[in-house]
């Protein structure tokens, strides 16, 4: 019976491995495909940042070109002050030119404020190009460490593979169905170890009896609550008895048992 329990630990261990390997395969994917989504979402951000500067660029461009043709009209306005012949000549070209005066600085005031916004979008867009790239780093950072363990996983499957169907092909047919059929309905997990007198399966208490018989390994127990096989995996790694509970301990378990 030990070495029953033994292999149908060691099953146990190698469908957890494989499954192991199963669902870091499928975070990384999960990892991967969130990560472009996230840089996706970010890039698209960056690129509306990008074209409201473009345009913002823009319209210091065409205010630069209103105030140039201001000063250029200014400036021809005032090679006619020698041609002038009378008052009301000169008042007018006044009049023009302080009109002038007026648009130019008020463009001026209008460039002044573009300039600003300017300046501060490109400083907003730098800094939140610098957080794309330090979260995409840190994304490239978790991927690798996570990518780094599949294939150490993967590494191995193929002997885990192989080591499963030897095991399987050397237990009763019978044992083999009732593994596979709890370890359908249990999330994978078959065997369940039992640690200070509980299922480590489902976290219930284990009868004191069935704890003593375990640690015997000389019969494959059922935990009453969640139906797994229930095998004292510190007996079938080596540990004994006395090292749960001493022989004081366990003669009055099964004396209260009885």
């Amino acid at each position: 019976m030990k070495q029953t329990l033994e292999m149908l630990v060691e099953l146990q261990r190698l469908e957890d491995e494989l499954r192991d390997l199963r669902t870091a395969k499928a975070e990384l994917e999960a990892l991967e495909r969130d990560n472009a989504e996230a840089l996706e979402g970010f890039d698209a951000m960056l690129a509306e940042q990008a074209a409201r500067i473009d345009e913002t660029k823009a319209f210091c461009e065409e205010k630069e070109a209103e105030i140039k043709e201001t000063e250029e009209a200014n400036r021809r306005s005032r090679t006619r002050l020698s041609g002038i012949t009378n008052q009301r000549e000169l008042n007018a070209l006044n009049k023009e030119l302080e009109t002038q005066r007026r648009l130019t600085q008020q463009r001026n005031e209008e460039l002044l404020k573009l300039m600003e916004q300017l300046e501060a979008a490109q400083a907003d867009y730098a800094k939140r190009k610098a957080e794309r790239d330090e979260l995409a780093e840190q994304m490239k950072a978790l991927e690798a460490e996570l990518a780094g363990r599949v294939e150490e996983k993967a590494a191995l499957a193929d002997q885990y593979t192989a080591r499963r169907q030897e095991l399987r092909g050397k237990l009763d047919r019978g044992l083999v169905s009732r593994f596979d059929r709890i370890s359908k309905g249990r999330d994978g997990i078959a065997v369940a170890d039992v640690v200070d007198g509980t299922c480590t399966g489902c976290r219930m208490q284990v009868p004191p009896q069935v704890f003593i018989r375990l640690q015997r390994m000389e019969s494959l127990e059922q935990c009453q609550s969640c139906v797994r096989m229930l095998v004292w995996f510190a007996g079938v790694d080596g540990a004994t008895a006395e090292t749960s509970a001493g022989p004081a301990d366990a003669s009055a378990a099964e004396a209260a048992a009885e």
